[in-house]
């Protein structure tokens, strides 16, 4: 009777495991880095009596939960890991390098319409190289245009700082998960296996390893014991985390004068350079990379564009018959001007002032492959070309991390149906070890009651 007593125990609490499993899966269906739990059950062995030559040594018991783990796949996670990390590179390249198609604003205010618009005002000016007015129309299109290339100047310095607040902020939030990932793997040090509290830590430290690869191209391995050593990029790369150490690596950011990035990492006393391959930080690398090319680039604009007027002003004589001053100042986009206010001493004439416009036919010859016109429109061009082919890598790696945590998902994700089911099949299990005690009571008293 005690034998059936224990049977009907060992089946409650056992199937009470399992329809708290059950309850924990429902609960977080929904749950970013959740793995779903599921409970071991097996056979409870009971010992026999002292007669062991005539009965089997071990006798059932009932059923027990002998542990709580997670359903869950190291490759499906380290390839979800990856795609994270190639999809977090593409994502930000993309996105600041269509920010620096915007910052170039090839639209009517932009710098290509107002270079076009001197020009424009140049060939108006030699219909009637004597008007006032147009003189001082010229004047304001020398004026618009610097002010265009010293604004697209700005934007572009002004976004490579956004990029690099943001590539900071990223390196604080890997430190921060590096020694979160720390902690967890001490606290798996001393975690018994197969029990729904060790399950939790698993979670945690797989959704921490997420964060990282959402900054960092990783590669994870694990000991025994469930603790993660990460290494940036690959197998070979360096260490951030060791599964047995106390203290992490630490990255630091430095942000050169052009809005270069460049990071270092700190560990067991050594500093070295590192360079991650993969993730938002190497997205960030590159959008620097793009931005100080073409802040460069427009530097290189605003010197041409102010040697090539100064250079054509000088050829010829102004309004007095003197010759042409120089007429912008500046030898970068940030300090591109137009030095002068009186538009008389725009010089019209040939050098001789044998004709009232010739030197404003000759600017016209400067709208060659080589002008600034051209210059501007290939810097324009370009960069389209790099924020087509940076969307088009950007999609592919999106699908790539959806496909790879749908194959994630599949496995360790928790399918609603599947859970019903359960929950069906261990309430009835649960019912019927609750009806073996009921039966062993109703029996025992109805024994008891013969005396």
């Amino acid at each position: 009777m005690s034998d059936l007593l224990g049977i009907g125990k060992s089946g409650v609490m056992a199937y009470q495991t399992a329809l708290s499993a059950i309850s924990e899966n429902v609960v977080n269906a929904n749950t970013d880095g959740y793995s779903r739990r599921q409970v071991t059950m097996s056979e409870a062995s009971a010992g026999a009596g002292p007669m062991y030559l005539y009965r089997p040594s071990t006798a059932f018991g009932g059923v027990q939960a002998t542990q709580v783990t997670r359903v869950w796949d190291q490759y499906a996670a380290s390839k979800a890991w990856t795609a994270n990390s190639d999809n977090s590179q593409a994502s930000a390249r993309s996105t600041y390098f269509g920010d620096v198609q915007s910052a170039l604003n090839d639209g009517d205010s932009g710098v290509g319409v107002k270079l076009t618009a001197v020009f424009t005002a140049s060939s108006a000016l030699a219909a009637n190289p004597t008007d006032a007015t147009l003189r001082q129309s010229m004047l304001y299109a020398l004026q618009d245009a610097a002010g265009a290339i010293t604004t697209t100047g700005s934007n572009l310095s002004q976004l490579s700082g956004n990029v690099a607040t943001q590539a900071n902020i990223a390196v604080g939030q890997v430190n921060d998960a590096l020694t979160a990932l720390t902690k967890v793997n001490l606290a798996l040090l001393a975690s018994p296996q197969g029990t729904s509290g060790r399950a939790t830590l698993e979670d945690q430290r797989d959704s921490i390893i997420g964060t990282i690869s959402d900054k960092l191209g990783v590669d994870v391995s694990f000991d025994t014991t469930g603790a993660a050593t990460v290494r940036m990029n690959n197998p070979g790369g360096p260490v951030l985390v060791d599964g047995t150490s106390t203290i992490p690596a630490s990255l630091s950011l430095a942000v050169s004068g052009t809005g270069t990035l460049s990071m270092t990492m700190t560990s067991g006393g050594t500093t070295a350079a590192v360079s991650p391959t993969s993730g938002a930080l190497a997205g960030y690398a590159e959008a620097a990379n793009q931005l100080a090319g073409r802040r460069q680039q427009m530097d290189a604009l605003a010197a041409n564009f102010a040697q090539t007027i100064n250079s054509w002003n000088s050829n010829g004589t102004d309004n007095a018959g003197n010759p042409g001053a120089a007429l912008m100042s500046g030898t970068d986009a940030a300090s591109l001007a137009v030095s002068v206010t009186d538009p008389n001493l725009i010089a019209a004439a040939d050098a001789a002032n044998t004709s009232p416009n010739a030197n404003l036919l000759a600017l016209q010859s400067l709208r060659g492959p080589t002008g600034v016109e051209a210059t501007w429109k290939g810097i324009v061009n370009d960069q389209a070309l790099k924020v087509q082919s940076a969307q088009t890598q950007a999609a592919t790696a999106a699908s790539g991390k959806d496909a790879a945590y749908s194959d994630l998902d599949n496995v360790s994700g928790v399918n609603l149906d599947t859970e019903a089911a359960d929950l069906m099949r261990f309430q009835q299990a649960y019912s019927a070890s609750a009806k073996i005690i009921q039966t062993a009571r109703d029996t025992l008293q109805s024994i008891l009651a013969l005396f």
